[in-house]
C-alpha cells in the first residue's frame, strides 16, 4: 500500500514527493520520523524510502567524477588511481539499511524503522561527504597545477553531457516555460535533499514564491557550500575574475560548476539561464546559497548575464 506522500511524475520519470512547493523544503528524514511517532507506517515507508532516489544523482555524479578527474589529471603524473573512497561500498550499505528500514515499517516496529533510518542517513552523509572533499581536493589539485583558469575547462569536460541533456530538455520549442519550471523546481528540491543540505544535514532547505519567481534557499547546501563552514585553508577558492564563477573572487572551486550548469551553458544553448545563483562566498560570514527560478525567462535580470560573461538580450 502507497500513502499519498510520494506519485509518480511524468516529467523526471519517477516518483517523487507530494507535497505542495512551499512544502518541499521539508526534510524527507523529519517527514519520516514525525510519520512514525504518529503511527503512520505506510507514510514514514513512503518518505524513508524516496531519499535513495533524491540521493541517486549526488551518488551517479560523484562516482563518475571520482573516476573522470583523476583520468585528466594524471596526464601529468600527477594522483594515483587510489583516490577515489569507496563510495560504491557506502551506497550499497546506505540501500540496504533503507530497505530493512522500509521492511520494518511493515512489520510496524516503529523502534527498529527509527534506528534503521538513522543509520542510513548517517551512513550516506559519511560517504557523500567523504567523496565531496574528495572531490575538492581535486579540484585544489588542478588549479595548482594547471592554474586557477584551468577549472573552469575541467568543469565543462566533466558537465558537458549535462549540458546537452538540459538544452533539450528546456528547449522551449520542444517543453512550455510552466512545464520547464515544474521540472526545474522538482528536479533541484530531491537533488538538494539528496545533498543533505541545512544545518542538520537532513535535506531541508527553504523555498518562498514572489510573483515571478520561485526561491529556494540552502543555508547552507550540502555539498559546496559546506565547505564554507569548514577551515578553508585547505579548500581552494578563486583569487581571480573568470566568467565560470560569477566574475567574483572568493567562490569555492566546487561551486563554480552551478555557474557553468545553470547560468554560463543554458545561456549559450538556449539564450537564458536555467537558474540564477547567489552562491556564498568567502569572507561574507555566511554560507548561504540562493537559487531563483522566474515564471518567465525574459524576467531575468541583465545581471544574470553580464555576470557570467554574457550580453543581455534585447528586451521585448
Amino acid at each position: 500500500m502507497t500513502s499519498s506522500a510520494v506519485r509518480f511524475n511524468d516529467l523526471l520519470g519517477h516518483v517523487v514527493r507530494s507535497d505542495p512547493v512551499l512544502a518541499q523544503g521539508d526534510s524527507s528524514y523529519s517527514l519520516a520520523f514525525s510519520a512514525l511517532r504518529a503511527g503512520e507506517f505506510d507514510r514514514a515507508r513512503d518518505y524513508g524510502t524516496v531519499t535513495v532516489q533524491e540521493a541517486s544523482e549526488a551518488y551517479e555524479l560523484y562516482a563518475s567524477w571520482l573516476r573522470q578527474i583523476p583520468d585528466v589529471l594524471s596526464v601529468d603524473g600527477t594522483i594515483s588511481d587510489d583516490t577515489a573512497p569507496d563510495l560504491d561500498a557506502g551506497w550499497q550499505q546506505y540501500r540496504r539499511d533503507i530497505a530493512a528500514f522500509g521492511d520494518a515499517c511493515q512489520n510496524l516496529d516503529a523502534e527498529a524503522a527509527r534506528r534503521l533510518l538513522g543509520e542510513a542517513r548517517s551512513t550516506w552523509q559519511h560517504h557523500h561527504d567523504r567523496a565531496c572533499d574528495t572531490i575538492c581536493s581535486l579540484f585544489d589539485l588542478a588549479a595548482a597545477t594547471r592554474g586557477e583558469a584551468f577549472v573552469g575547462e575541467l568543469w565543462d569536460q566533466l558537465l558537458r553531457p549535462m549540458y546537452e541533456r538540459a538544452a533539450a530538455v528546456y528547449d522551449p520549442e520542444k517543453t512550455p516555460w510552466p512545464k520547464a519550471t515544474e521540472r526545474l523546481l522538482l528536479d533541484i528540491f530531491e537533488a538538494t535533499r539528496g545533498h543533505l543540505t541545512g544545518p542538520h544535514r537532513d535535506g531541508s532547505f527553504t523555498v518562498a514564491e514572489d510573483d515571478d519567481r520561485w526561491v529556494i534557499t540552502f543555508a547552507p547546501c550540502g555539498s559546496g557550500g559546506r565547505t564554507y563552514e569548514q577551515e578553508l585553508g585547505s579548500r581552494s577558492v578563486t583569487t581571480e575574475r573568470h566568467d565560470w564563477a560569477w566574475n567574483t573572487t572568493g567562490v569555492c572551486l566546487y561551486c563554480a560548476h552551478c555557474c557553468q550548469l545553470q547560468q554560463r551553458a543554458p545561456i549559450a544553448r538556449l539564450g537564458f539561464p536555467l537558474r540564477v545563483v547567489n552562491p556564498p562566498v568567502q569572507g561574507q560570514g555566511t554560507a548561504v546559497c540562493t537559487w531563483t527560478i522566474y515564471k518567465n525567462p525574459a524576467r531575468v535580470p541583465d545581471e544574470a548575464y553580464t555576470s557570467v560573461g554574457f550580453r543581455p538580450p534585447a528586451r521585448r
